[in-house]
C-alpha cells in the first residue's frame, strides 16, 4: 500500500469510529480580531453526558494570550449538539499565530444498582489562534526550511505561522524516512533530527490545512 493510501484511510478510519462527544471540526480556530471562537460539539451517544471543555498549554508555547471557555461544564443529552464558546484574553495584540490544544470529553452517568462507569473518549485537537493584523496563508507548510547540519538536519519556521504536518517524512532520493517528535514546529522555532541519507537533496511531508489534513504530500528542496 503506498505512504499518500496509508495516511488517508488512517485518518478516515478515526473519523468514521469517533464517538462519545464529537467537535465540527478537527482544528479549533480563533481569530483574535473577534476575540472569541465557538465549537459545535454533539453528544453521539444514546445516553446524556456531561461535557468536560479543557484548554491545554503547550510547554514551549506562547503564554502571552489565555483561551478561556465560558461554560467548562455543561448537561447534554443524547444526540443533542452544544455550542462552546470561547473568549480569548491577551495583554497586547499578538504578532504571530499562537497554538493550544483544547480536549472535549464526555462524562456519562453511573449505571444503576452498580459501581461500574461507561468508558469515556477525550477528543483532543488543536487550537489556532490568529492574529488581526496577520494575512491568511492557506499554504503555511511552504516557510518551511530544511537544512543539512554535518549529519543532522534543521526544520526551521521563519514565518509567523504555525506550521502542522505528520511527523513521519521521506529524504529525496534514499526513500528513507524519519520522524519528528511532534506534529507540529510554531512560528521563529525550528527542531532537529538525524539525517538519513547524506546524499539526500529533498525532503516530502504530508502537511495539514487548517480544518485537518488534506492527504497531499509536499516536496521541498533540503538546503
Amino acid at each position: 500500500m503506498n505512504k499518500k493510501l496509508l495516511f488517508s484511510l488512517l485518518f478516515i478510519t478515526a473519523q468514521s469510529f469517533a464517538s462519545g462527544m464529537v467537535p465540527e471540526t478537527s482544528v479549533l480556530l480563533v481569530d483574535s480580531g473577534k476575540g472569541e471562537a465557538t465549537m459545535n460539539v454533539t453528544n453521539t451517544d444514546n445516553y446524556p453526558s456531561l461535557l468536560y471543555t479543557k484548554i491545554v498549554e503547550l510547554p514551549e508555547g506562547s503564554k502571552s494570550s489565555r483561551l478561556i471557555v465560558t461554560q467548562p461544564v455543561v448537561r447534554v443529552e443524547a444526540g443533542q449538539t452544544q455550542k462552546v464558546r470561547f473568549m480569548l484574553q491577551s495583554d497586547k495584540p499578538l504578532q504571530q499565530e499562537e497554538m493550544k490544544r483544547v480536549t472535549f470529553e464526555g462524562i456519562p452517568p453511573k449505571e444503576k444498582g452498580t459501581d461500574k462507569m461507561k468508558v469515556t473518549i477525550r477528543q483532543d485537537m488543536p487550537v489556532i489562534i490568529h492574529p488581526a493584523g496577520l494575512a491568511e496563508d492557506l499554504t503555511p507548510w511552504k516557510h518551511l526550511v530544511w537544512t543539512k547540519k554535518g549529519n543532522q538536519l534543521e526544520i526551521s519556521n521563519p514565518s509567523d505561522y504555525v506550521v502542522r504536518m505528520a511527523a513521519m517524512y521521506t529524504g529525496l532520493p534514499s526513500g528513507k524516512g524519519g520522524t519528528l517528535d511532534k506534529a507540529y514546529i510554531l512560528p521563529h522555532t525550528s527542531v532537529t533530527v538525524k539525517l538519513a541519507a547524506s546524499g539526500d537533496t529533498k525532503v516530502e511531508f504530508y502537511p495539514a490545512s487548517r480544518y485537518g489534513y488534506k492527504g497531499e504530500r509536499y516536496t521541498t528542496s533540503i538546503k
